[in-house]
């Protein structure tokens, strides 16, 4: 019996490097299929192509019976499928009504704005999961579990027979949490097929009619709920690599310590403690959702804290603001560096300088030449690949971009220099000088924090890592107990700190 999704042969290969290799992909109405993987495993290319977002290189997708023209989204969407993605593509400045009816049509069908219908229908869309949202407000007011409520309520509202739920509960609580994990199991119960992505092993056991992992950009396992245990779907993720430990090793740690933090509690983190020495790097493990970027913010002071207490080289740490943070000597690059660390516009040289200015400048004023000299160092020692200083860093590629945001804290030489996602959207290549970068820092005894989704990159780079779940820290595996499969079981864990 044909399923209502079915694909086969699909291939996509970006360069050189196949990211997608599936021959058959069945998926019947009436399951909630959960597609598991770690970063990169090619989830997202998958379920790309099955919607239409991506063109495949080869193979045939048919939903509901029907060939879905490749790389068509809209053609997708005709044929009933409807995504719930990880970012939601909201419109800030708009009712969370007029977010839901956006697309279709409500009252008359007049031309001019129906506010009421236009509330009434959103709220009937609502209903289909029995959410309260307030309908008037704009949605850059709503919590984040409120926008993503309404954001899976958008998609029900076309009544699609295919559901894809990308991640759908790692903002939320756990009220949250279980309403969206009933809808779920609802919608399938209705004769709808639900794609469930998800790292929270437990939600996955919960709801899911059948487990697909994927690695390397194929399916490796096909698991039944019965066989879907917690250590046999970590197992399928990581592959023969489980239980090898990491080879090779970072520069060694220096003495005395950098950071100190004891009892530290935030909004949605906490309360944790953790130290990290002289040229020490330390790792930061975890679900999305588990706190590891909020952890990051917070020593940086992008978050206020609520408890505890920081030492910084000795003396108290308590940023309010991060150019508090700047001033005591701590750096960051962030997870999204177009929004929260470049100015895409601005030349490669502005780019580069802006953390050191006070160091170039005389009396206030920013004296070019020594901009430009100070510029061209930091661009040779981190290989910024550019024609001109005057280059617009947006023109650049994404590893040189990631290159240039690490040399504007190079050359300032921080006390305590913070990453988070630090290879996020770079190619291979540009990965390896990254990794060369963060030893550097170490070596000349800056501590590093490093928050990392990619198991790989923690196991390469840090002397020692954090596990964080639910916000709080539940262990710390040093470097000689490294695995995937300690990493993933820490990561998956409900424990308190031990």
């Amino acid at each position: 019996m044909r399923g209502l999704v079915e694909a086969t042969g699909l291939r996509k290969t970006y360069g050189t490097v196949e990211v997608l290799h599936v021959d058959r992909l069945s998926l019947a109405a009436g399951q909630v299929v959960a597609l598991l993987g770690e970063n990169g495993a090619g989830k997202s290319t998958l379920v790309r192509v099955l919607t239409g977002a991506t063109a495949a290189d080869a193979g045939h997708v048919e939903l509901g019976g029907r060939e879905l023209r490749n790389g068509d989204p809209a053609h997708a969407q005709e044929l009933g499928v409807a995504t719930v993605s990880q970012e939601f593509p909201l419109v800030g400045e708009m009712s969370a009504a007029e977010n839901l009816m956006l697309g279709r049509r409500a009252g008359s069908g007049r031309v001019v704005f129906d506010r009421r219908a236009t509330e009434r229908a959103a709220r009937e869309v609502l209903g289909l999961i029995g959410a309260d949202v307030p309908l008037d407000q704009p949605v850059s007011r709503l919590s984040v579990a409120q926008q993503q409520l309404v954001e899976i309520a958008k998609a029900l509202g076309r009544d699609p027979k295919v559901l894809v739920l990308d991640e759908p509960t790692s903002a939320l609580g756990p009220v949250e949490s279980r309403r969206v994990l009933r809808v779920a199991r609802d919608l399938a119960a209705q004769g709808r097929a639900v794609i469930f992505i998800g790292h929270r092993l437990d939600e996955v056991r919960e709801i899911a009619d059948r487990v697909l992992v994927m690695r390397n950009g194929r399916l490796v396992a096909d698991l039944t709920p019965e066989r879907a245990t917690t250590e046999a779907m970590i197992r399928a993720m990581a592959g023969d690599e489980a239980d090898v430990l990491v080879e090779g090793d970072p520069p060694p740690p220096g003495d005395g310590p950098v950071l100190t933090v004891r009892g530290l509690e935030a909004a949605g983190i906490g309360p944790l403690d953790l130290d990290v020495g002289r040229g020490e790097i330390v790792g930061v493990a975890g679900l999305m959702g588990s706190g590891r970027s909020r952890l990051v913010h917070a020593l940086m002071g992008a978050v206020r804290t609520t408890g505890g207490t920081m030492t910084l080289a000795g003396k108290p740490y308590a940023p309010r603001h991060p150019a508090d943070a700047v001033r005591a000597g701590v750096g960051l690059v962030p997870e999204d560096r177009k929004r929260q660390s470049l100015l895409p516009f601005a030349p490669v040289r502005w780019n580069i300088s802006l953390a050191a200015l006070p160091r170039i400048a005389r009396r206030s004023w920013l004296d070019p030449r020594a901009e430009r000299s100070f510029t061209d160092g930091v661009r040779r020692s981190v290989k910024v690949r550019c024609a001109t200083q005057e280059q617009p860093i947006g023109t650049l590629s994404g590893g040189n971009q990631q290159r240039a945001v690490f040399g504007r804290w190079f050359a300032t030489e921080p006390r305590l220099l913070l990453l988070d996602e630090p290879t996020r959207g770079v190619d291979v290549g540009a990965k390896a000088e990254i990794y060369h970068l963060v030893e550097s820092f170490a070596a000349r005894g800056t501590a590093v924090v490093i928050a990392s989704s990619e198991l790989e990159e923690l196991m390469r780079l840090a002397h020692r890592t954090a596990v964080l779940a639910g916000g709080r820290l539940v262990t710390t595996i040093p470097r000689s107990g490294y695995s995937k499969h300690a990493l993933m079981t820490a990561a998956n864990s409900e424990g308190v700190a031990s």
